[in-house]
């Protein structure tokens, strides 16, 4: 597997606001599990946050005078302040560029191996807004995102991963399977296709053919597990139903208080690779854990 065994450095983005609160006490609780370093990157683009277009600036008056504090200057301090409680290596950085793209690139420089931001909440719509920045980097960046949803209380106890049974998805299951050996509870989730043809059936038989497919992919999943992880399958329980994976896998979750769901970023072909995409983007919206989403390795 390509990607470390454990990733010893891990790099939040974050905006230093309250809804980041949750993405930062999670980032912390994995650095000082894994014994990690923590780099910290705030992003903002100056020219949009701090200038006043159009407005007059009288050089003579005090009250224009420039700042006296650079806002990159300021914004490290505040980030500084943010963490000065916590017992990790820590190294902050302030980047002037857009926050996906400046997360990834500075993970590329400093090498962490897991990207860990956060969402927010649409108070009217109550779903979750995975915003601008999560979605491009669970796009775009070459490496595990963490999409922080729920407060911290401990370490994962339960952890359930989505599978299509392909070689990136196989991939994301030995990661997990890795990072994450304490999770007490681990679920190994596959959803099936039903074909039209059994569905068309009547009652007995359709029902006959309909435990022959549960069967089936009862034994695939359960005979995946040993493949991809051997020895290390034991503690995985192979969970399958028919249907798609965002209605399973949030069914799931609330059904079975999962805390962390993990999914491949592609699956078997093209075409599945932008059907998960959207899957990808509308489990960030609604599948209401902790979703950690694996690109394929090179």
């Amino acid at each position: 597997m390509p990607f470390p065994a454990r990733p010893k450095a891990l790099l939040l983005a974050t905006d230093l606001s309250a809804r980041s609160d949750r993405a930062q006490a999670r980032a912390v609780q994995l650095a000082l599990q894994w014994q990690a370093r923590l780099d910290v990157v705030v992003s903002h683009q100056e020219e949009g946050l701090f200038s006043k277009a159009n407005a007059y600036v009288d050089p003579e008056s005090p009250a224009d005078a420039p700042a006296p504090e650079s806002p990159s200057g300021y914004i490290k301090r505040m980030a500084t302040q943010a963490f000065a409680d916590v017992d990790v290596p820590l190294t902050i950085h302030v980047a002037a560029d857009a926050p996906g793209p400046a997360a990834a690139r500075i993970a590329q420089e400093t090498g962490c191996g897991l990207i860990i931001t956060g969402t927010s909440r649409s108070d009217v719509a109550m779903r979750m807004d995975p915003g601008s920045t999560l979605q491009w980097l669970v796009r775009h960046a070459k490496r595990p995102v963490l999409a922080v949803h729920d407060r911290v209380r401990q370490q994962y106890q339960r952890m359930t991963l989505a599978t299509d049974f392909s070689a990136p998805a196989t991939q994301a299951l030995q990661l997990a399977n890795a990072w994450f050996p304490e999770t007490a509870q681990r679920t190994l989730l596959h959803g099936y296709d039903v074909p039209l043809a059994v569905l068309s059936l009547n009652d007995a038989p359709r029902a006959e053919a309909l435990k022959v497919l549960y069967a089936e992919a009862l034994q695939q999943a359960q005979a995946h597990l040993v493949q991809a992880l051997g020895a290390g399958a034991a503690p995985w329980t192979a969970c399958v139903q028919a249907g798609g994976p965002v209605r399973l896998l949030r069914e799931h979750a609330r059904s079975n208080a999962t805390e962390l769901t993990v999914i491949a970023s592609h699956g078997r072909s093209p075409l599945r690779d932008r059907l998960l995409g959207s899957v990808a983007g509308r489990l960030l919206e609604t599948v209401g854990t902790d979703l950690l989403v694996v690109p394929p390795t090179p």
